[in-house]
């Protein structure tokens, strides 16, 4: 092996060691959960700490403990070794919480401000559904051939009041336009009724879907459009149903885009994404989310 070659694979070597032991030593969390509004510490508030560690070059595992705060609303736990911490919290009453934070040095401080519940009976969503809802375009293949018969597209919208899809717009408050091209449409419209206003994403606290619940709680009463060309940076909406009532959809994390045989020898294909949606059906603005009955793992690996 000549000197040049031997050189780059000992400096490929340090780089790889380098970036795979930024691990941190003799890890120790502190913090103190504390109600949002009077700023008052939180007894008794279930905690939750991952520690995010290099298992090995390519792989990360974690260490897990789930403590209480004391009467003072403090936790303080330690771990070995680590190079990301997240830290999610829960108590009676309030909605949960999260951090997530990479390791400077060893010691981190970790405080959640956590938000009281506010009752909600009157709001409906789809979350808790086993099957998601897609917004979503049908297109069928020309029979005997491989091209889409665009003219025969079916776009299936989203009816707040029921929380289902529908085919028939006329029954739905948005849909998508129909592109005449395979895949994702990229325009959205309404019912001439009600209308739509975009949530990006750099207008809220976190990145992960979910928080779109608890985040973005009143909706605006005048904005909406009632046709929309989509920017790729849209976290959801807010919805103007055609009955007047007032809604919030969120993207979720699937996008659709699959073949099916149609039964005659023919298919064809769909393309959307899966939406959760929220429905306030008391004519109000409060789009508040309630739910508290959710497992704090889950939350904090951003799955709820």
């Amino acid at each position: 092996m000549n000197t040049a070659l031997h050189n780059i694979l000992l400096l490929l070597i340090v780089l790889t060691t380098l970036a795979c032991n930024d691990d941190k030593t003799n890890i120790v969390v502190t913090g103190q959960i504390i109600d949002e509004i009077t700023g008052k510490p939180i007894p008794n508030a279930e905690v939750l700490v991952h520690c995010w560690y290099h298992h090995t070059i390519d792989d990360n595992n974690l260490d897990e403990e789930t403590l209480t705060t004391d009467d003072y609303g403090c936790y303080k736990i330690k771990f070995s070794k680590g190079h990301r911490i997240d830290v999610a919290s829960i108590a009676k009453d309030y909605q949960p919480s999260r951090s997530h934070n990479k390791l400077k040095n060893n010691v981190i401080e970790v405080n959640l401000k956590l938000r009281r519940i506010k009752e909600n009976p009157t709001l409906n969503s789809n979350v808790l559904y086993y099957d998601p809802s897609y917004l979503k375009v049908r297109i069928p293949a020309v029979k005997n051939g491989e091209s889409m018969d665009f003219g025969n597209a079916q776009t299936f919208g989203f009816d707040f009041k029921s929380l289902k899809t529908n085919s028939d717009t006329t029954q739905t408050d948005l849909w998508y336009k129909i592109d005449n091209k395979e895949g994702l449409p990229s325009t959205i419209v309404t019912s001439h009724k009600g209308g739509l206003i975009p949530i990006f994403s750099n207008e809220l606290k976190s990145s992960f879907v979910y928080d779109l619940l608890y985040e973005k709680t009143t909706a605006p009463v005048i904005g909406y459009v009632s046709l929309y060309k989509l920017t790729g940076k849209e976290k959801g909406f807010f919805i103007r149903c055609r009955n007047g009532n007032y809604g919030k959809m969120i993207f979720g994390g699937e996008e659709l885009s699959v073949s099916v045989p149609d039964g005659q020898g023919g298919y064809y294909k769909e393309f959307g994404k899966d939406i959760i949606c929220l429905y306030q059906s008391n004519g109000t603005t409060d789009l508040t989310y309630p739910q508290t009955d959710i497992d704090l793992k889950s939350f904090l690996r951003g799955f709820f």
